[in-house]
């Protein structure tokens, strides 16, 4: 099968069960890069402006380029009468919680093994609905065996995938049973309302992508023409980033570098506040020096920490 024709199928049976079992529009998550771009595309093609919603995760480290692209693109969604929300993940007394409040309270930075900022800051905003998601498995090894449904578990090892075509061979059986004892673990999640995610381009390479971009001509992201060429647009500062692209990105977003080693100061502060060690460390700029090159080079300065509750986020 087509893969654009694919991508429509899972986003018009995800649209369908999200409102037979969740009686809500099917949420669109976007995050301003072209692959949310694409799926938004193929969203609105197949859908009408009642049937889903878009929202954005709003991190506080995307780029001022990233953030109008949202901007825009949200307004014309309005216009349209689809609703389009920016969200901004807040602790329990509705204090807004940024990458830099977060690096403190976890006294540590964010790392590959232990990137707790996109649990914290993205994937907080979706409880008990069915979201589609930009997620393609030719970016990275970690994301191939995965498919085009999944439930969402307390860690990524516990996450169920099932095909489309068993997606819409369980959902149509289902409905003609019409048995609350009809066992099946994709349709009894969502009965019970869990979180399921669609991963409708998930079979999408680079090519395919800006393939669909040309043939439709769709607007994107400025961050993936001159004078940047990102050819990924994300956090300013992921650590899942390559030692150059992030030497790139603190290159045109030098706030950004200011503003995380302000964040890993205080982190150092707090930690000695509470007894904690420090090892090496100085002061925010040894602990960014480090940060920066951690998958590159052995830096002195590195810290054993006790990753507790974290250690289970690993990609």
């Amino acid at each position: 099968m087509d893969k654009v024709l694919k991508a429509e199928q899972a986003i018009r049976l995800a649209a369908e069960m999200s409102k037979q079992y969740y009686g809500k529009p099917l949420i669109i998550t976007y995050s301003g890069g072209k692959d949310s771009d694409v799926m938004l595309s193929i969203a609105d093609k197949v859908l009408k402006a009642e049937q889903y919603e878009v929202l954005n995760s709003h991190t506080t480290v995307d780029a001022p380029q990233t953030v109008y692209h949202i901007k825009e693109v949200f307004k014309r969604l309005n216009d349209k009468g689809v609703k389009a929300t920016v969200r901004m993940a807040r602790y329990d007394d509705g204090t807004p919680i940024t990458m830099w409040n977060l690096i403190v309270n976890k006294s540590m930075p964010p790392t590959r093994f232990a990137r707790y900022c996109c649990k914290v800051l993205k994937e907080s905003g979706t409880p008990n609905r069915i979201c589609c998601v930009g997620v393609r498995k030719d970016e990275s090894t970690g994301r191939k065996g995965r498919d085009v449904f999944s439930t969402r578990g307390d860690t990524k090892k516990n996450a169920l995938f099932f095909s489309l075509d068993h997606a819409e061979e369980v959902y149509r059986e289902s409905n003609e049973v019409n048995d609350d004892s009809w066992d099946c673990t994709l349709i009894k999640f969502m009965k019970d309302n869990g979180n399921i995610v669609v991963n409708p381009i998930y079979e999408f390479t680079d090519a395919d992508i800006w393939q669909y971009i040309d043939d439709n001509k769709l607007e994107v992201n400025p961050l993936y023409y001159p004078p940047y060429n990102f050819t990924r647009v994300g956090c300013v500062g992921c650590p899942l980033a390559t030692y150059k692209n992030k030497q790139k990105e603190f290159h045109f977003f030098p706030t950004y570098k200011k503003a995380y080693i302000n964040a890993f100061q205080k982190m150092l502060d707090k930690r000695k506040a509470d007894g904690k060690e420090t090892d090496s460390w100085k002061d925010g700029q040894d602990v960014f020096n480090w940060w920066t090159e951690e998958y590159r080079h052995n830096c002195k300065g590195q810290l054993s920490f006790d990753l507790g509750e974290d250690e289970n986020e690993r990609s």
